[in-house]
């Protein structure tokens, strides 16, 4: 019969085309590893692999089994995070963390609904870029992230995900700025120099480095001001509001799309909270509020 662990070390290899690479991944010596393959292609009576110099080439059935594969070492992996996870005392302190770019009407909301349920529980919002949170997410030291979509939902076996729905992103400039204040096409806003905040660059969101010429910059406070001297950026409106009030920033308006720069927003969580009725019901919570803010 053919183990899990045959499936998980196949997986490994085929991926990493590495016997040394699948062992560190897999935390077990190479050895072991190169064992399990040895086994599985015994069973099988075919070999899965060619070594190639330092390369574990899979062939043609390695081809074909490894979708399979991938999809079994997942949900065992899933399945395990849970079942280890049966038991879980309730929480009094939890980390969240969240993207620059995600509207803070939408986490103060979430805050109040989940105090409602739980008054005395102390909730911790940090920003960090993607990496960071999934991977503070996975290690279990946060309970979930609300992060920018990037089209990959699944980026680890141990990781489940909510697609809470879209938030809006707009356009802003100077008011002193010389890009038209008139509908403007993409290309010739290409043509002036955008201003970028580093965490839209390290999520790799797709309205970064649209311009020619473009300015990273960390702190968002140091960007408006920057933004007030010149250039464009992306971000969400509700940052803009008081300055567009203040007559220092205006909304620019693109002739192919006029206020339709959405982005996806998607919650990302450890797939052992399910084994918690305590962090199933936040988690609850958290969808119901994006619904109901019709994000």
């Amino acid at each position: 019969m053919i183990s899990m662990e045959q499936v998980a070390c196949f997986t490994s290899v085929y991926e990493l085309q590495s016997y040394s690479a699948a062992s560190n991944k897999l935390g077990k010596a190479r050895s072991t590893v190169r064992e399990r393959i040895n086994a599985l292609e015994d069973m099988m009576g075919v070999e899965l692999f060619s070594i190639e110099g330092k390369k574990a080439v899979p062939n043609n059935i390695a081809h074909r089994l490894y979708p399979r594969a991938r999809l079994l070492a997942r949900q065992s992996l899933e399945f395990e995070n849970i079942a280890l996870s049966a038991y879980k005392g309730e929480l009094s302190n939890i980390t969240v963390y969240h993207d620059s770019a995600i509207p803070t009407n939408l986490l103060l909301n979430i805050e109040l609904e989940i105090k409602s349920l739980h008054p005395h529980i102390i909730i911790n919002w940090l920003q960090r870029d993607r990496h960071h949170c999934l991977q503070q997410i996975e290690d279990g030291d946060a309970l979930f992230a609300i992060m920018p979509g990037m089209g990959n939902l699944h980026p680890s076996a141990g990781i489940g995900n909510i697609n809470l729905g879209e938030f809006p992103l707009s356009i802003f400039t100077s008011v002193h700025s010389s890009i038209p204040n008139a509908p403007v096409s993409i290309a010739e806003l290409a043509t002036f120099r955008q201003l970028v905040t580093e965490n839209d660059i390290a999520n790799q969101l797709r309205h970064t480095k649209v311009s020619h010429e473009y300015e990273v910059v960390t702190s968002q406070n140091l960007l408006i001001e920057k933004l007030k001297q010149g250039g464009w950026t992306v971000c969400s409106p509700e940052l803009m509001t008081q300055h567009i009030k203040n007559g220092d920033i205006r909304e620019v308006e693109l002739e192919e799309a006029p206020r339709a720069v959405r982005q996806d927003c998607i919650l990302f969580y450890n797939l052992s909270s399910k084994a918690s009725e305590q962090e199933s019901e936040i988690l609850d919570v958290v969808a119901k509020v994006a619904k109901k803010l019709d994000l």
